[in-house]
């Protein structure tokens, strides 16, 4: 009976063996080709990684942008609303004082009338000075018994320079 002999390059019966290469100029000059190529994409890697971080710096300094305008527009309406309260708060008073009490008490040096002008100046930025609070009591009412009463405050945001405010009208006392 014949029986086979294995040689070193036989493979067993049911495994393949690794293609060998030839060792012929092609196979050298396309792995010179792939070496070459190698070496000239060494740098590609961090140059890719250097952009990408680049596009995300100009992506976060974008958020950082508009979460400052969005900071800046959320405290102008809060300052709008308070100076809204305050003036309402003013005019609230006016109406529990006596109508005989409404000069000598709110109109100009009136006791009344500057502790609301320092509790606005607490309260708001820049409202003080030339950005005092104002109340206007010269205007007619709409009866003999009754005044139109003009409440202005004013304040300006920090590091601008438009001066911002809210005009209130009222009418105090009776209006037949």
């Amino acid at each position: 009976m014949w029986t086979p002999t294995l040689t070193p390059f036989a493979a067993p019966r049911g495994t393949r063996r690794a293609p060998q290469l030839r060792s012929s100029g092609r196979a050298r000059t396309d792995m010179n080709r792939m070496r070459h190529l190698r070496l000239a994409q060494d740098g590609s890697a961090l140059l890719e990684s250097l952009v990408a971080i680049l596009i995300f710096s100009f992506a976060v300094l974008g958020l950082i942008g508009v979460l400052s305008a969005s900071i800046r527009a959320t405290n102008d309406a809060r300052y709008r609303a308070e100076a809204a309260n305050l003036a309402n708060a003013v005019i609230g008073d006016m109406w529990a004082t006596a109508a005989t009490q409404l000069d000598p008490q709110f109109g100009t040096g009136g006791p009344k009338l500057a502790a609301w002008q320092n509790l606005v100046a607490r309260e708001l930025p820049s409202a003080s000075g030339a950005n005092a609070p104002l109340v206007d009591l010269a205007q007619p009412g709409l009866s003999a018994q009754s005044r139109s009463v003009v409440v202005t405050v004013f304040w300006q945001m920090p590091g601008e320079t438009v001066r911002h405010q809210v005009l209130i009208t009222s009418q105090i006392g009776k209006n037949t």
